[in-house]
């Protein structure tokens, strides 16, 4: 069992496919860490096979995260963000329209009191009104760990306006001013890349390589910079399948080819004015290796890129907890 001496809050990153639950002591330290594949797909799914309540399934599922944190230390306050406050979670939290300050103290959260008598606090979205309206759930909280970390290392000044860069499966491309988000965007590309490398007729011509084949990557972004790309997505990542016919594309450079398209076509369908003026380097915050390719196609464009530190959602829970007053619940 781990020792919870020094702890001050579990903060939870519940998300559609994996949960992660953090102790966390003063100052955002992570004293440890659960990471589970019971995310809000998997616990509604399990379920609705057991018909069980949804509500007493995401309990169990929390119970056997937090469980033995919570024996040791009963009084600690428990945040969590992500799909677990979704119409398929635990409970519906609102969303906040932007532009919205992550850290303002008038953040209402979400409450669901568990047979035990814990109080599991789940933070608020964001949604951007407009013709199309976009909707975030958990990058919002990433997003304040990351500007936070980036501020505690003074590699961002507070009061600047810098742009987020969150790849992902839905990546999330989002403006901000100080800790208030005025604006953001999403775009499926990660979901696209996954359907047509894995089910989709380009899918059976393609070969996984073993290393990225940045040669092929940069001939998709080369593609959609050239006339060629004006035909949009739609035409132009068909060549992945005519490239290899006619024999001036290898297999086993398909996916990256194809991976090349899909960011390309991503920067360039972003809006002109969000990178027209770049006061301060885009903050990059994803996996490695989406990192390596986001910003291989940003520099291509001139553009400076930092990278964020990793792990961010820890952070901003931790930042929600002392603004909301959580953090004063425990007793030292």
């Amino acid at each position: 069992m781990t020792n919870c001496r020094g702890a001050r809050l579990i903060a939870m990153d519940w998300g559609t496919s994996s949960c992660r639950a953090y102790l966390m002591g003063e100052g955002g330290v992570v004293l440890a860490q659960r990471r589970q594949p019971s995310g809000t797909m998997a616990v509604t799914r399990r379920a609705s096979a057991t018909a069980t309540p949804y509500g007493l399934a995401f309990e169990q599922s929390f119970e056997e995260m937090c469980g033995g944190w919570l024996e040791t230390q009963p009084d600690l306050p428990v945040v969590a963000c992500g799909m677990v406050g979704s119409n398929h979670g635990w409970a519906e939290a609102d969303y906040r329209p932007v532009p919205a300050d992550l850290a303002a103290e008038g953040i209402v959260l979400t409450r669901v009191r568990t047979r035990a008598g814990v109080t599991v606090h789940i933070i608020p979205g964001l949604i951007a009104n407009s013709a199309l309206p976009d909707v975030m759930r958990g990058e919002e909280t990433q997003i304040l760990g990351v500007l936070t970390n980036s501020r505690r290392a003074g590699t961002l000044d507070y009061a600047s306006e810098c742009i987020v860069l969150l790849p992902g499966t839905h990546s999330k491309w989002v403006r901000v001013t100080g800790t208030t988000v005025n604006d953001f965007t999403t775009y499926m590309t990660g979901e696209v890349y996954a359907f047509l490398t894995d089910d989709s007729i380009l899918s059976r011509l393609a070969v996984r390589a073993d290393q990225p084949d940045w040669m092929a990557f940069d001939r998709g972004l080369d593609v959609v910079r050239s006339p060629a790309g004006h035909g949009g997505v739609l035409h132009t990542v068909f060549s992945a399948r005519s490239l290899v016919i006619t024999g001036e594309l290898a297999p086993d450079q398909v996916e990256d080819y194809i991976s090349g398209l899909l960011i390309g076509h991503e920067l360039a369908a972003i809006d002109p004015a969000w990178l027209a003026d770049e006061p301060n380097a885009i903050l990059l915050c994803g996996d490695a290796k989406l990192n390596d390719r986001y910003r291989r196609a940003l520099e291509r464009l001139g553009l400076h890129v930092a990278l964020a530190v990793p792990g961010s959602a820890p952070l901003g829970m931790w930042e929600i907890a002392q603004v909301t007053g959580l953090l004063t619940l425990v007793t030292l």
